[in-house]
């Protein structure tokens, strides 16, 4: 053999050395982009209602983890649903089934007078090639109460041409067949994360605040899931009967109690106008006012927030900061709800808690009220856009599956308000399916008004 021949022979060795061993990586890769099918089981939480209840029908939506929703379907007679071609991300899993009250009283033997809607908590998963393939979610009971909130007027009107925040309103709806009374009912803000800051402890997988680091938190509670945390509360006036909303009516609760189009005279005896009435909103036949300045110890009160002798003023529990009238966070960062003080006494006695530091540092000051989620008769998710959660959810899927934003943002005249799903007898019987992305829309804020 010649030294040619060799040369030739080794070559060929080395190169069929080198082929395998590329070959051979490349079949041991296992691609990490490719698209995966999961699997979504759902089922009933409490053995009475996974007995009598049909699994079948059950709404599965898929949110990406900037909260845009990617599907959407309903789980077959096993109560299973296949999610086809999904990226590989972070996703949240979230279920929703509402029955009728005759269907609901028919399958369980209750007497319920109103709809009943079954949600999950959101569950975040990982979707990957590597990853778990099949999701269990449970589904627990909301039963839809009398009253919802109508409609949230939050971003106010341009601060020169309209009134600002003087004319932000809270409406709250009877949505049953039957008279329910609006005294002592609580309204208060959902309070949370905007964003993360390393000197707060915070939940690994919505990002929010983890309440249950918060200095002198009992280790036995569910700080993040049975509750929620308020700075701002009020509460209407009422000695139980006092204040009846008749069957497809609501009361407005006005941070001040004027026509906003009008000029009026402010408590400093300044006149107070807008330049473009059309932009703003006549609440002089508000229900209730927030009338701050009989709270105010230290700082002067707005000259904006008179008095209107006709409207009752509101009772004033918990002020957020040093706020001098009812003022909404005009951008969404603050969601709302209404609750009772029932099994719980007067809310003056509840317990407040401080934002969980990272530090463990000793805070007594209780700036955020506890608020049982058992209390909670109907909560709204606000956020700065419709389309997707630019601030972590401060309320789980059990109060508000979803989100609802202003189309126009802070100082558009927008204000979000409920749909309506049917008309009764002449009674309009709004969308209430604790999902505000599915409930809600926006419209130019029109206080009694409806979305057409």
């Amino acid at each position: 053999m010649t030294i040619l021949e060799m040369k030739t022979i080794r070559f060929g060795i080395l190169l069929l050395t080198v082929l395998t061993a590329v070959t051979g990586c490349k079949k041991d890769e296992t691609p990490q982009n490719v698209p995966v099918d999961v699997d979504v089981s759902v089922s009933f939480a409490g053995e009475e209602y996974a007995k009598n209840l049909d699994v079948e029908g059950v709404t599965v939506n898929v949110y990406s983890a900037s909260g845009q929703m990617v599907f959407q379907g309903t789980t077959d007679a096993t109560g299973t649903i296949k999610v086809e071609q999904l990226s590989p991300a972070t996703y949240t899993l979230q279920a929703t089934k509402v029955y009728a009250a005759s269907d609901f009283n028919a399958a369980m033997g209750k007497t319920e007078e109103a709809d009943v809607t079954f949600t999950t908590e959101q569950k975040i998963v990982e979707v990957s090639i590597a990853s778990e393939k099949s999701f269990d979610l449970q589904l627990m009971t909301g039963t839809t109460n009398a009253l919802v909130i109508k409609q949230i007027y939050y971003t106010g009107s341009h601060a020169q041409q309209g009134a600002s925040f003087r004319d932000q309103f809270i409406e709250i709806y009877n949505n049953s067949d039957h008279v329910v009374y609006a005294d002592g009912l609580y309204i208060a803000e959902a309070y949370g994360a905007n964003n993360a800051n390393a000197q707060y402890a915070y939940q690994p997988n919505s990002g929010q605040y983890d309440w249950s680091k918060s200095y002198g938190m009992p280790a036995n509670l569910n700080a993040n899931v049975d509750y929620v945390y308020a700075r701002t509360i009020i509460q209407l006036p009422g000695d139980g009967e006092q204040y009846p909303i008749q069957p497809g009516e609501s009361i407005v609760v006005a941070s001040t109690a004027v026509n906003h189009q009008s000029p009026y005279t402010g408590t400093d005896g300044v006149t107070i106008s807008v330049q473009d009435p059309s932009l703003t909103v006549d609440l002089s036949k508000a229900d209730f006012e927030a009338y701050y300045a009989p709270y105010i110890e230290t700082g002067r009160p707005l000259a904006s927030d008179v008095d209107n002798p006709t409207v009752p003023n509101v009772i004033v529990h918990r002020r957020s900061g040093n706020a001098t009238d009812l003022i909404m966070d005009q951008t969404g960062r603050i969601s709302w709800l209404i609750f009772n003080d029932e099994g719980m006494g007067a809310v003056s006695s509840w317990k407040g808690y401080d934002l969980p530091y990272t530090d463990g540092r000793e805070r007594t000051d209780g700036t955020y009220i506890q608020i049982p989620v058992a209390n909670i008769i109907d909560a709204v998710e606000l956020q700065s856009s419709s389309t997707s959660t630019v601030y972590p959810k401060r309320l789980t899927a059990q109060q508000d599956a979803g989100w609802i934003a202003a189309n126009g943002g802070a100082r558009s005249s927008d204000a979000v308000i409920r749909k309506t799903k049917d008309v009764v007898n002449g009674r309009r019987v709004l969308m209430d399916t604790n999902n505000s992305t599915e409930d809600f829309l926006s419209i130019k804020a029109n206080p009694r008004g409806f979305a057409d």
